[in-house]
């Protein structure tokens, strides 16, 4: 930890040089940072990180009372994990004895107004740790859900539970890290969101195209039962019911010349 000659070490911090995570990493890591205050004033304090999109600080600004001790919990986002990728990730513990006159009810405020040279930080670096192969497939198994450790509050004025605005140095470049995977369990949920609602978009214009399809085809059925021709089709044939007349004309004038044929057999005898 960086001291001015002003202070010596009012702040303790737990873990003091590393943040370990422990995967799998295909859902939420949570750890724990512990912050103790050694004087008897109040101590402000601030978390940053180089890689603000890949975690959420809760609370990442606050103070804390004398002689008293809070916990800040650190949940790491889902991503894919390669052994080979050096991570570069780390944090910057700031913080300062509260002035006796400073209004603390709004730390944000209070904080711009600060000298960079008040200020004393603490740098500690990610380490990214896979559990042995048994307690991986263990974990695999299971729903699913965050590794929740407890984690205590401390008093904040400023907005608890955003991500740290800014990087430790402007050297230091933010990288993003995050692969999108064609599994749920590997995207974050704004990610999974937009693929869902990507996928509801194309059933939709999907569904569009079938009701016109639809449409089309009602008219030309419409068109077609109405057309000249249809009406043709359903009219019957003339030659064919004259067809069937014929047998029946036949039978008559046969039955009429046997009875002819009857009278002058009579009129002859």
């Amino acid at each position: 930890m960086n001291k001015t000659a002003q202070f010596e070490a009012p702040l303790t911090i737990e873990p003091e040089h590393e943040l370990r995570f422990v995967g799998p990493f295909n859902r939420p890591v949570v750890t724990i940072m512990t912050l103790k205050n050694n004087s008897a004033r109040t101590l402000v304090f601030k978390i940053k990180t180089t890689a603000p999109k890949r975690y959420c600080v809760r609370p990442n600004i606050g103070r804390i009372a004398s002689y008293r001790t809070t916990q800040v919990e650190i949940c790491l986002q889902p991503f894919m994990y390669d052994q080979q990728e050096k991570n570069k990730h780390k944090f910057m513990v700031q913080s300062v004895l509260a002035p006796p006159e400073a209004d603390l009810t709004d730390l944000n405020k209070l904080w711009k107004e600060l000298e960079p040279e008040q200020l004393m930080d603490a740098k500690l670096r990610c380490v990214f740790e896979m559990p042995p192969m048994e307690d991986n497939a263990e974990n695999n198994s299971g729903s699913g859900a965050a590794v929740v450790s407890g984690a205590g509050s401390a008093s904040a004025g400023g907005s608890v539970g955003t991500n740290a605005p800014a990087s430790l140095s402007s050297g230091e470049a933010l990288k993003s890290d995050v692969t999108v995977s064609s599994a749920p369990m590997n995207m974050t949920d704004a990610e999974y969101a937009a693929v869902l609602a990507n996928e509801l978009k194309e059933l939709r214009d999907l569904n569009g195209e079938m009701r016109k399809e639809i449409l089309h085809l009602k008219d030309q059925v419409t068109r077609y039962r109405s057309s000249p021709a249809a009406k043709q089709i359903n009219e019957p044939y003339a030659p064919v019911l004259a067809e069937k007349q014929i047998p029946i004309f036949y039978i008559a004038i046969a039955i009429a010349a046997a009875f002819f044929g009857l009278l002058l057999g009579k009129f002859y005898l």
